[in-house]
């Protein structure tokens, strides 16, 4: 019996011998950043000047007069201006717009400026002129 426990201990002992010598294999990632000039920081930040996905505030402006004139054809865009997170934007109607379509009008600008430039909090007026 003590013979038997004897032999079981060592080849325990030699079976985590063998698994701790074991052979590691290391490979290099070759997934790496690109040779951008800026040591893969284009990659990880899509706002980052240097992207291509970059917006500058005339090119938000663009994207949200697009947006508001798409939706709606016959309003004209009297003003958009940016302060921080908040775009500021003024639309006419025509003039013989009643109250209840000017207030569409207004949902639905607000709704367009949220899909083409989410990162602006819209504040819409309209007026009919």
């Amino acid at each position: 019996m003590l013979r038997s426990l004897a032999v079981l201990l060592s080849a325990a002992l030699a079976l985590s011998g063998l698994a701790a010598c074991q052979q590691q294999k290391f490979t290099k990632n070759s997934a790496t950043h690109t040779r951008d000039g800026a040591l893969g920081i284009t990659e990880t930040n899509p706002n980052m000047p240097l992207s291509a996905s970059y917006r500058t505030y005339p090119d938000d402006v663009r994207v949200m007069q697009h947006a508001i004139s798409q939706r709606f054809p016959n309003v004209s865009i009297a003003s958009i201006s940016l302060n921080g997170p908040t775009a500021y934007v003024r639309l006419n109607a025509p003039a013989p717009t009643p109250p209840e379509e000017i207030e569409r009008i207004r949902q639905g600008a607000a709704e367009a400026l949220a899909a083409a430039a989410p990162r602006y909090n819209a504040n819409v007026t309209v007026t009919a002129k």
